[in-house]
């Protein structure tokens, strides 16, 4: 295989592209019933469906596609698709950007491997640079999993341009879920998205095996929650919490949005509810509304001690911000959101419920992997015979 490649537009571009590697931001589950492998297709699971090809998948906002054989790469840009997918085992064959994303769960699942140096990294994500459509040529992915919608948004890319790669390339099956785009709630719901990433690899067996995993979860984690009018109050930010700004760009949590269902399903309270929020908001609305708790979605691409130098600190040392009281009490925490697909989701709910409940779910020592093997409250083990369809 070759080495981790970084694509640029223009001639910068390199020739070939790197084979595809198989193995190697819902509400509750029952609404859609949200690693690699490293063993072969028997192992990982792949083409476990009851059907032959060709078949029909359906991602809406793209709509419907047949294909005549299991796909077998993908390509993604920034969003739930890559975790949707680390969920069966399979890791990309393009990335728009790896920064942020939360590879540092798949290194804690024993077993499950996600291997940087075989994934293509077309650019830094959200720059228009990084989308020159010889990228997509080059990499020549069996499916896109991104909403085109957003591949515009990023790309700055036409109609007839977005038509053309599709039809000269591959597919577009994916579908904003994090939060709503223009306006429009996300088409799905984690789980429903994964039941449609499912249908896309083939993967129906390890799909039930995550909603299995996933209603017991829940069910455990929800049997040590607190009375709903003991429940606290959070304000959550999507783009963190930097003291010095003064503003804050909310994720209000009553809404339907992937990246806060971690807070869902503890049954916070949102402290944005009732609220007319339309835009960032800044200390004198905090003040106002003194959440219980402030939280930011950066669990995946912060570790225990940046966050607290670069987050908790400045706001407790702000003339400001320290009169809130989440930052006297020491109630500023975090969670994951931007890429939560199911596997991220475990860990992030983990996180959140042992900083907010300590006393019912144990302490959080400040970062996932520091957690004692008795306190865990989810069977790593378990999730990567999931991942890697054992």
């Amino acid at each position: 295989m070759q080495r981790r490649r970084l694509l640029t537009s223009g001639a910068g571009l390199i020739a070939a592209a790197v084979a595809g590697c198989i193995g190697g931001d819902d509400d509750e589950a029952s609404e859609g019933s949200e690693g690699a492998g490293t063993g072969n297709e028997e192992e990982t699971g792949a083409g476990d469906g009851d059907g032959g090809t060709p078949y029909e998948v359906t991602v809406e906002p793209a709509g419907t596609h047949t294909f005549e054989e299991v796909p077998e790469t993908y390509a993604t840009i920034p969003g739930a698709w890559m975790d949707l997918s680390m969920a069966f085992g399979i890791q990309p064959e393009g990335l728009a950007y790896l920064e942020r994303h939360p590879t540092k769960f798949y290194d804690q699942l024993p077993g499950v491997e996600f291997d940087e140096e075989e994934v293509v990294i077309f650019g830094d994500g959200e720059s228009a640079r990084s989308y020159d459509k010889e990228v997509f040529y080059e990499m020549d992915a069996d499916v896109h999993l991104m909403d085109p919608r957003m591949l515009q948004e990023y790309s700055g890319w036409s109609d007839e341009d977005v038509a053309e790669i599709e039809g000269n390339v591959a597919p577009y099956l994916g579908s904003q879920i994090r939060f709503d785009f223009d306006g429009q709630e996300p088409y799905y719901t984690m789980y429903e998205a994964l039941e449609r990433n499912a249908e896309v690899f083939q993967r129906q067996e390890q799909y039930e095996a995550w909603v299995d995993l996933h209603e017991e979860f829940i069910a455990d984690v929800e049997a040590e929650l607190p009375p709903e009018d003991e429940r606290p109050s959070v304000a959550v930010f999507w783009r963190g919490l930097d003291a010095d700004a003064g503003e804050f760009n909310p994720a209000p949590i009553h809404e339907k949005r992937n990246d806060t269902q971690s807070y869902r399903d503890l049954g916070l309270v949102d402290a944005f509810e009732g609220q007319h929020v339309d835009g960032p908001v800044g200390y004198e609305t905090l003040l106002e509304i003194e959440p219980d708790y402030l939280s930011a979605l950066n669990l995946s691409s912060m570790t225990g001690e940046e966050w607290q130098t670069e987050v908790v600190e400045p706001l407790e040392n702000h003339s400001t911000a320290s009169e809130l009281q989440a930052v006297q009490n020491g109630n500023v925490v975090r969670a994951a959101g931007q890429f939560m697909g199911p596997i991220v989701h475990l860990f992030s709910t983990e996180a959140l419920a042992k900083q907010v409940f300590p006393d019912r779910f144990g302490e959080w020592p400040g970062d996932s992997e520091a957690i004692p093997d008795g306190e865990q409250l989810f069977d790593r083990e378990r999730v990567a015979d999931i991942v890697n369809g054992v």
